[in-house]
């Protein structure tokens, strides 16, 4: 699941406490940055295999540190306290509970997705995952759907600061869906070796963080 995962981000903006879109897109892919990085350092593993049906052709047969459960867990609360390090008092307990929640969200959804890979304590079994890469005709709804909520409340819940405001929220819809299509129908047969996957799943993270940026630099919550 790709952006998919932004839908608690958005649908959290709507809250009183709720965090800052960036802030919000980075907690909701935390635990993939933190696979991609240490993908990179060769600390957790994949590798690519044609031989899978549907999306995402590739085996992640190590990722204890970022994609157990526990793992999951353990960068949820470290990412719920450096919050509370700079967060307003006011906005401190809540906002915190906010990140810890999105940071959990990944795994929870990626359980939907994953092919019996997610462990609970590490790397030793059982290993979960419903395996919906497989069945496309249901992933892909799925995933759109969840993105479409998302930004419905979104909306919903904010308006534009200017006429700009009016058009931001589609340019970042159409963005996303974008690295979507490219997350599915991108070419099979080319995988690229470990540095540059990780850095083009980096690079990805980064630029959605900037989508959050310019919605939150042209609208506004709701009184």
């Amino acid at each position: 699941m790709f952006i998919g995962h932004y839908a608690p981000a958005l649908a959290a903006r709507a809250l009183p406490q709720g965090p800052a879109l960036a802030t919000g897109f980075i907690a909701v892919q935390l635990i993939d940055v933190g696979f991609f990085t240490l993908s990179w350092l060769g600390i957790e593993k994949w590798r690519p295999n044609l031989a899978l049906e549907g999306f995402t052709p590739i085996d992640l047969y190590f990722m204890p540190y970022t994609h157990s459960l526990l793992g999951t867990s353990a960068w949820a609360v470290a990412a719920a306290l450096l919050y509370a390090l700079f967060a307003p008092s006011g906005k401190r307990l809540a906002g915190s509970l906010i990140i810890f929640a999105l940071v959990v969200s990944h795994w929870v959804l990626d359980l939907l997705v994953h092919r019996h890979d997610l462990g609970l304590l590490g790397d030793a079994e059982p290993k979960l995952g419903f395996g919906l890469w497989d069945w496309p005709l249901i992933e892909a709804p799925l995933e759109l759907g969840l993105l479409a909520i998302g930004l419905a409340i979104y909306i919903g819940a904010t308006r534009p600061k200017n006429w700009f405001g009016n058009v931001t929220p589609w340019i970042v819809l159409l963005a996303m869906l974008a690295s979507q299509m490219f997350n599915w129908f991108g070419p099979r047969e080319a995988h690229p070796d470990p540095v540059a996957f990780s850095a083009m799943g980096l690079a990805a993270y980064a630029v959605a963080a900037l989508l959050g940026l310019l919605l939150d630099a042209t609208r506004e919550r709701k009184a």
